[in-house]
């Protein structure tokens, strides 16, 4: 009876882990949009105080999504320390879809030199990003100090 009972506990146990992923996920994603808005804001401020801010629209918005990209990786892994490659690439995921449905639907998007292969292509690469910027939260991540023993 009582291996039924832990059988049933691990059960639950992962469950709550997939949950709080997605959940974590989810907050993970919310947070690389708001910094994707900040980061075209800030852009949008630089191309406006050049003579032609026409021509650099294509390069601000994709030095945007692969930085929010990494950035978002980087949150995502102090979000859930337990499992966070996994949160990235749910955020990841979401925010790939998100950021390839804005640039194939806007119509202005349609008219830009780059085809729609070379587009999908740019936002399959920030995908990459996320699990990068993973990396480097989980290896920035603070060690506590191993406490020394009295004698």
């Amino acid at each position: 009876m009582k291996n039924n009972h832990k059988s049933r506990h691990k059960a639950q146990n992962n469950e709550t882990t997939l949950q709080k992923t997605l959940r974590t996920g989810g907050v993970g994603l919310l947070i690389t949009s708001a910094i994707g808005l900040v980061l075209l804001l800030i852009g949008t401020a630089i191309a406006l105080a050049t003579p032609d801010p026409t021509s650099l629209v294509e390069p601000i918005g994709y030095v945007a999504i692969f930085v929010t990209a990494l950035l978002g990786g980087l949150f995502c892994s102090k979000l859930n320390v337990r499992a966070p490659y996994l949160t990235s690439a749910v955020c990841g995921f979401g925010f790939m879809l998100i950021s390839m449905l804005f640039s194939l639907a806007l119509p202005h998007t349609l008219d830009s030199g780059l085809n729609i292969l070379t587009r999908l292509l740019v936002h399959a690469l920030s995908l990459l990003c996320f699990p990068l910027g993973t990396l480097i939260g989980v290896k920035s991540g603070h060690k506590s100090p191993k406490k020394r023993r009295k004698r």
